[in-house]
């Protein structure tokens, strides 16, 4: 059975092009129009593993909602969607507790691209934080200090790269974008573009590759991104 999404949406347009998009891209949907509704959903089983809430609708707003569910133990990702665009509106969503906020009109790429990030974020991968080091051949990578042994001997990963590093490892032989490593390495409020991520695949490659122009472990993908494969294929 598919993982669910639950949908709190009382504009009906809105609330079936969210709908149609989350289940194409392979979720079950659990779709609601008011509080109360939206209340159940989200302690109804099986338990949501993502929420995208409104902020208007009948019988109270996705603030009080939010900070509801939370009280009462809910720990799944929200993501508040709305015409509410003012920094006063996101700070309080956030603060309410919710993980992110999309604005109306918003691109339903960008939209498929948060929930990815969001639900990446919570299921993660605590397994590698506190492990001595993540070895890779005879070089190795520490994500709790940043420490790497490197080509280019030992040094100290910048943010960005360890980051980035840490998501192809927790993604091993999975085809990550473009988009999909813009947003979870520099979010989606920040303005990097496709070569930044290709300029950093490229120092990770003089960094961890034997042979940079010729990877075994950072696959270039054409015209769909980037592969890890810890083990080179024979």
């Amino acid at each position: 059975m598919p993982d669910t999404v639950l949908i709190v949406e009382d504009e009906k347009l809105v609330r079936e092009l969210v709908s149609l998009n989350v289940k194409h891209a392979g979720y079950a949907v659990r779709a609601a129009t008011n509080f109360a509704e939206g209340l159940q959903g989200f302690t109804a089983e099986p338990a949501p593993v993502l929420a995208i809430v409104d902020v208007m609708f009948p019988g109270g707003d996705g603030f009080l909602l939010t900070r509801t569910a939370r009280d009462q133990g809910v720990r799944c990702p929200i993501l508040m969607l709305t015409a509410r665009s003012d920094t006063t509106s996101k700070v309080r969503g956030l603060d309410c507790g919710a993980d992110d906020y999309l604005t109306k009109p918003f691109d339903v790429p960008e939209l498929l691209a948060r929930i990815r990030a969001l639900l990446r974020r919570a299921t993660g991968t605590p397994e590698l934080i506190g492990k001595p080091r993540f070895e890779l051949g005879r070089l190795w990578i520490r994500f709790d200090t940043g420490q790497a042994l490197t080509n280019e001997g030992e040094l100290s990963l910048s943010d960005k790269e360890l980051k980035l590093m840490e998501l192809f490892v927790t993604n091993e032989n999975r085809a990550l974008t473009r988009t999909d490593i813009l947003e979870a390495v520099w979010g989606m409020d920040a303005f990097p573009t496709d070569r930044t991520v290709d300029n950093f695949v490229l120092r990770l490659r003089k960094l961890f590759e034997a042979d940079p122009e010729a990877p075994k472990h950072l696959i270039t993908l054409r015209g769909r991104g980037y592969l890890f494969r810890r083990k080179p294929e024979a």
